[in-house]
């Protein structure tokens, strides 16, 4: 008999003082550069864990090779199918933070998923 995880299971265990999956807690920096993620749609072409698509590029595998300075230029000056976000002023002055989660990501310290 295999036991699945429906709602009310869920609720009845939250219910008897279960408490429910946390979000992750990270470094400060690394959840400005998660939100800055979500907020400015970067999930729209690079995915919601950035592992990318078919069409797109995968970010955790791209940090493995590109330096900050590297990532930086590319995300505001734009490369190929990768618009310019230079003119953006939160891209712009989040890079530091996008970079960290990014970079987190594809180190593998970060995990996938929401983090807080």
């Amino acid at each position: 008999m295999s036991l699945k995880k429906s709602p009310i299971i869920i609720a009845g265990a939250l219910l008897f003082g279960a408490t429910a999956p946390a979000f992750a807690e990270v470094d400060p920096q690394i959840a400005e550069g998660y939100k800055l993620y979500k907020r400015e749609r970067c999930e729209t072409c690079h995915g919601q864990t950035g592992e990318g698509s078919a069409a797109f590029p995968n970010l955790l595998n791209s940090l493995k090779k590109l330096s900050k300075e590297d990532f930086a230029n590319v995300v505001l000056n734009g490369r190929n199918a990768m618009p310019a976000n230079k003119a953006n002023p939160k891209i712009a002055n989040g890079i530091d933070a996008l970079y960290a989660y990014v970079k987190g990501r594809s180190d593998g310290t970060v995990p996938a998923g929401e983090l807080k």
